[in-house]
């Protein structure tokens, strides 16, 4: 149990913040060296790699790092992310959380039930990344079909990452501020706890 020390709890571990943060920006360059790769348009994008032969030989490198990171993620927090009662009464108030409707919305755990759909649609796309990366990044004795195949499943994966993505950081920085501090430092304070994850905070607290 952590001690309510000066106004903040501890949220996450120095390992935690340090795994989200190298999956995190390793996704945001692959999704830049995916879109100037399929968008002619936005090739300049290739520049941040040093330019277009640059940016195809450090993809598949940066998706091995990003696919590690996902491992070590899926490990560290497995144990805090299968749905329970209370996480299937959250989502049937999710209109009411979504509306910032507090009195609505049951209690959460350290993790809330979106939270926790969003860990495991993650690891699915990641799946998908490792698996259709591997293929493209070794195609020899491949068939053109299945290539095919594997480049559009490659494709799809990435705009729904990329969707997931722009929702995180909103969540995270607009819709509910102090939660994307909890990443950078670790801690969050006894308000925002109480909050946004009142059974998590009673647990640390003894509440």
């Amino acid at each position: 149990m952590a001690e309510p020390d000066a106004g903040q709890l501890n949220r996450f571990t120095y390992l935690e913040r340090l795994v989200h943060w190298t999956v995190g920006i390793a996704f945001v360059l692959l999704l830049l060296g995916g879109l100037a790769f399929s968008y002619p348009k936005l090739f300049w994008l290739t520049a941040l790699f040093g330019g277009g032969p640059s940016a195809r030989s450090l993809h598949p490198w940066i998706g091995l790092l990003f696919s590690l990171g996902m491992v070590l993620m899926f490990a560290l927090w497995l144990k805090d992310m299968f749905l329970d009662a209370g996480d299937r009464a959250w989502l049937r108030a999710i209109r009411a959380y979504a509306m910032h409707d507090r009195d609505a919305v049951p209690p959460a755990g350290k993790y809330n039930a979106g939270q926790k759909l969003f860990y495991w649609i993650q690891c699915a796309l990641a799946v998908v990344f490792l698996g259709t990366g591997f293929a493209l990044w070794f195609p020899d004795g491949l068939g053109r079909g299945f290539l095919t195949l594997m480049r559009l499943l490659h494709y799809v994966a990435t705009l729904g990452g990329g969707l997931f993505l722009i929702v995180h950081v909103y969540l995270g920085i607009v819709a509910y501020p102090g939660t994307a501090g909890a990443m950078i430092h670790g801690r969050v304070s006894h308000g925002w706890a109480k909050l946004h994850h009142a059974n998590w905070y009673d647990e640390e607290t003894g509440g």
